[in-house]
């Protein structure tokens, strides 16, 4: 009976070793007999020409060049006279560019630093995504002891430093505090103006200052707190008619009045007597789902916070740079020098210090939105279309300006951006006449002459551990992983391949049961026969 029972179970084996050797030859064979169907980058290639940059003018002939000196600007030549024609592009003046090296440094110390707190408030927001709720259910309390005695408060957490600046707007006036323009020179007709928070308030050291140096400053709180907001309030303090006040007090932007230190309250050391009481039961750690959505909405509207001061600081950064770079100012427009300042005597009145007046030829001005800002150069040309006979023009960009306009005025574009004026010159002016208004447009952003732009629909993109990687055709014809870097996104639906893939490779739908690596591929024309 025994040795019946040691054959059955030797058989049994035996069955159930030939069933998942066959289950495993079987599923070997089917995934050697998968084919994935590929076709080249280039026949899925959406392409990308670029963004449309639009603007509308009005042409005249009536066009000058002002040159205004930035505090602490050095002029360390002069190369015109007053009287002298000058073309477009001859040298006016030159700086000495040593402080802006210095301000180029601290800017670039700046935006790191600001890329910096990005990366962690990303990795944070990371962190926060991957964390798994704690039950929502209430902690059941046990019933307290009768009239227990009252515990000593604990000592208050330190408050954190409050960041100077939020979103480009101060949070408190310090003497570290720069004015929004560069032309301010604290005088009465060209004050230090400052952008503030609602609860932003001033150090009596400042106002000292203001004190000691006559010097007069308007704080402003705007809708928004952008430059270009509805004003709300403004606070103009004259400092030669102030008296000197507490360096460690605070005054209120808003009410203008000295914010009133909140008295300490410092617990009194009394022994206490604890009565024995039951052990309560422990909190769980971690976030309810309501509180996990709270802090992950929170993270995000900091990024937004953030990116917004990177895009600030990157846009000084490269005024820097070119400060640096050119050094050089040139003229923008053909005309007479009207006016030259003296160095040693600079203008105390706001006035420019060199000016040039148009002589001939006709100009345009338009805007440009701060998001296109690093795509357009001094040189580019760009179309013009004449409102009056439907004619075009081409015109020259002769002039950027470094300030943005102010206003809300952003002619039906982006009203949550900055735009800044330019200047285009228009050499053939057949059919054009002073004062007639022109549509203005040019492409930016596109590829280049003879440069190909992979822009895949965002289907062929997949991540994994937040890397974008696509499905190609290796050497062997069969399917390996690449990751690839990626750029913006266009219309919504495709997304530009910066690196990792050319024209010329094969690609395969990454979803399916094709959709791995080492899987045969198939050569065809089209991913939708």
């Amino acid at each position: 009976m025994k040795k019946k029972i040691i054959i059955t179970v030797i058989v049994l084996l035996i069955v159930a070793g030939a069933a998942a050797g066959g289950i495993y030859a079987y599923k070997s064979y089917q995934s050697e007999n998968l084919v994935a169907d590929v076709v080249p980058v280039s026949s899925v290639n959406w392409g990308y020409g670029g963004d449309e940059m639009s603007s509308s003018g009005r042409v005249t002939n009536d066009m000058s060049q002002e040159i205004y000196l930035d505090n602490g600007q050095i002029i360390s030549e002069i190369f015109v006279e007053e009287g002298q024609s000058v073309s477009v592009g001859d040298k006016l003046i030159a700086y000495d560019i040593t402080e802006a090296e210095l301000n180029l440094e601290m800017k670039k110390l700046e935006l790191q630093g600001i890329k910096n707190n990005i990366d962690a408030a990303n990795r944070e927001l990371n962190t926060l995504r991957n964390t798994t709720p704690i039950p929502d259910t209430p902690v059941v309390q046990p019933e307290p002891p009768a009239a227990p005695d009252p515990e000593p408060e604990p000592d208050p957490e330190p408050e954190p430093p409050i960041k100077e600046k939020t979103n480009g707007a101060y949070n408190y006036i310090s003497e570290t505090a720069k004015p929004y323009s560069k032309k301010d020179d604290g005088s009465a007709e060209n004050p230090f103006r400052f952008l503030c928070n609602r609860d932003a308030y001033v150090l009596g050291s400042y106002l000292n200052y203001l004190r000691e140096n006559e010097y007069t400053a308007v704080f402003e709180i705007r809708e928004d707190n952008k430059k270009t907001g509805t004003l709300i309030s403004s606070w103009t303090v004259n400092g030669a008619a102030m008296d000197e006040v507490d360096a460690d007090s605070k005054w209120s932007v808003l009410d203008r009045q000295e914010i009133e230190p909140e008295p300490d309250d410092e617990p009194i050391d009394e022994p206490i007597e604890e009565d024995p009481v039951e052990d309560e039961p422990e909190e769980p750690e971690g976030y309810t789902a309501a509180e996990l959505a709270a802090k992950i909405k929170e993270k995000q509207k900091e990024l937004k916070d953030l990116d917004l001061d990177r895009r600030e600081a990157e846009l000084d950064l490269k005024t820097y740079e070119d400060a640096c770079k050119e050094g050089t100012v040139t003229a923008t427009i053909n005309g007479v020098v009207k006016t030259v300042g003296d160095p040693e005597n600079l203008p105390q009145d706001g006035s420019a210090f060199l000016t040039v007046a148009g002589s001939d030829g006709l100009y345009v001005t338009g805007d440009i939105s701060e998001m296109m800002l690093d795509q357009i150069q001094v040189g580019q040309q760009i179309m013009a279309n004449s409102w009056e006979s439907g004619n075009s023009f081409t015109a020259t960009i002769t002039e950027i300006s470094k300030y943005p306009k102010s206003g809300n005025n952003y002619n039906g574009g982006n009203p949550n951006a900055s735009y800044y004026p330019f200047t285009a010159y228009i050499k053939d002016t057949t059919g054009l006449t002073n004062g007639e208004d022109v549509d203005m447009s040019m492409t930016v952003g596109g590829a280049s002459a003879g440069e190909d732009v992979i822009c895949l629909e965002k289907a062929y993109i997949r991540e994994e551990n937040g890397r974008s990687y696509v499905l190609v055709a290796g050497e062997d014809d069969r399917l390996v992983k690449r990751y690839v870097s990626t750029g913006k996104s266009v219309y919504g639906q495709a997304v530009i391949i910066k690196e990792g893939l050319t024209m010329n490779d094969r690609i395969a739908f990454p979803y399916g049961k094709t959709a791995k690596e080492g899987v045969k591929v198939n050569d065809t024309d089209s991913m939708y026969n």
